[in-house]
């Protein structure tokens, strides 16, 4: 395993200052200024920026602000802006261009900066004869703010590439998601029909539904498992496309799954957030959230689909109805519901908790294959058919010594494209070499494998696969190499 440079270290700090930030902002719209959950939450970005003057990022450090992402030294930050659509929003008509922090920042400081950033009352206060002032007059000394040029109402914009499309689309899911959360923690009316439309929007554009998921993977920013849920949303909608659903279905899935964790916004975050093992009590109160899910959108004026309340109720059900909540009443989970438990679990599996490591997308196979009976089996086979065992973006080692980041599916599901990043034992690639290869292709007359799955913190071997199971990665992933010492704690989630 790498040990991460200098240069490494100082490019973190400056993603978790910057994912602080979008944290900052959305519990300032969630919660009360003076609420113990906004003192948490600042003390949180405080402390970043600190840590990132600590490490040598040169202070102040500067965040400039496009329309649609944060950016660090004209790099785009994709990850802190995946969920920083309002944030951005109010940054823009304020014609702000650029934040430029320094070390000094404290939290009562964060949080007058907040006032100014958030409030309606002070769109105004930007203004360029007024800007020094109304800082002053908020008593915000160690953060500067650079305003758009007239001319140039871009300013300070990164360049537009690829990931744009996907990044919209992954912001419109996300800022839908955070209203809608935020609506059902003050008993109001969810705009059920907004996410349904936003859901759609997704669908018509969805091109390639893994590049929204490789995105989504970079997404830190965990407030009321937004981020969880628009990815079980994306991985529904991509099994949705694979089984040749039609748009209509489709919607109805991905709205399904969007809005699967709605009772969590009744859950206290110190139970949702807690980072240690939770309590009695404590895991009664999750234990509730399905629950309440349900009656969030039973209680909806706006008619809300069977599939979805059903989903909100039933993704903590096995397909016998076993599981919790528990019911009064016989309940068995449908087609929908099953296809969302599938991919609650692989999301929760694969990604980073408090309280655990993230695991490969194949360990997590291994774990849910082991428990198949959990599942509706044949939604979980089609899953790992379509995800794959080494989803888009998996950096792999190959058994040459190469590394490779893979880039497509095939169908089947151990024999993934790839694209080499090196030659055999990290050697430079030799110009002008192709370097997409099939797995199983033949390279300079052997055939391509791969040996392991690099991650940020470990390197896990990949078992050898029979040919005869192909179709399933079943087997392959009960290997007894694979699963040893693996543990299957399930996630709080």
């Amino acid at each position: 395993m790498r040990t991460p440079s200098a240069r490494d270290l100082r490019a973190h700090a400056v993603l978790t200052f910057a994912h602080a930030l979008v944290i900052g902002a959305l519990n300032r719209r969630m919660h009360d200024r003076d609420s113990r959950h906004v003192h948490d939450a600042l003390a949180d970005l405080v402390t970043a920026l600190r840590r990132a003057a600590t490490l040598g990022v040169d202070m102040p450090l500067q965040l400039q602000c496009a329309d649609d992402r944060i950016c660090h030294d004209g790099e785009s930050l994709d990850g802190p802006s995946l969920q920083a659509r309002s944030l951005l929003r109010d940054l823009r008509q304020r014609g702000i261009a650029m934040l430029s922090f320094g070390p000094r920042l404290d939290v009562e400081e964060a949080n007058r900066l907040y006032d100014l950033l958030l409030l309606d009352d002070n769109v105004a206060a930007f203004a360029r004869s007024t800007r020094d002032a109304a800082l002053a007059a908020f008593g915000v000394r160690n953060v500067r703010v650079s305003l758009r040029a007239a001319a140039d109402p871009s300013d300070r914009r990164c360049g537009v590439d690829g990931t744009d499309r996907a990044l919209h689309q992954y912001q419109d899911l996300a800022d839908c998601l955070q209203q809608t959360h935020a609506r059902a923690l003050r008993d109001q009316e969810l705009a059920v029909h907004a996410a349904a439309n936003v859901v759609e929007r997704a669908v018509t554009g969805m091109d390639e539904p893994s590049l929204l998921l490789s995105l989504a993977a970079q997404d830190d920013v965990d407030r009321f498992t937004v981020g969880h849920s628009v990815r079980v949303a994306l991985l529904a909608l991509q099994v949705a496309r694979a089984v040749g659903a039609t748009r209509e279905q489709s919607v109805q899935v991905g709205s399904a799954a969007l809005l699967h964790d709605i009772g969590k916004s009744k859950v206290p975050q110190e139970v949702l957030f807690k980072q240690g093992r939770l309590t009695a009590d404590e895991w009664h109160w999750m234990q509730q959230h399905p629950r309440l899910g349900a009656q969030i959108l039973l209680e909806q004026h706006e008619h809300v689909a069977a599939g979805t309340i059903c989903a909100a109720f039933c993704h903590h059900m096995r397909p016998d109805g076993k599981g919790y909540p528990e019911s009064l009443v016989s309940v068995a989970p449908g087609g929908t519901s099953r296809l969302v438990r599938v991919c609650d679990v692989f999301e929760a599996l694969t990604s980073i908790r408090p309280y655990k490591r993230a695991l490969t997308p194949i360990e997590a196979y291994a774990v849910m294959f082991r428990n198949e009976r959990d599942f509706d089996v044949q939604w979980l086979r089609v899953f790992a058919r379509t995800i794959g065992l080494f989803p888009n973006g998996t950096r792999v080692r190959l058994r040459s010594g190469a590394a490779a980041v893979v880039r497509e599916q095939t169908g089947c599901p151990e024999k993934p494209i790839v694209q080499l990043l090196t030659g055999p034992d990290d050697s430079a690639l030799p110009p002008g070499q192709p370097d997409r290869f099939r797995i199983g292709d033949l390279c300079e007359g052997k055939p391509m494998a791969i040996h392991a799955v690099d991650t940020h913190d470990r390197c896990i071997t990949v078992p050898d696969f029979d040919p005869k199971d192909l179709a399933l990665p079943t087997h392959a992933c009960l290997s007894p190499a694979l699963v040893h010492d693996l543990t299957a704690t399930p996630a709080k989630g």
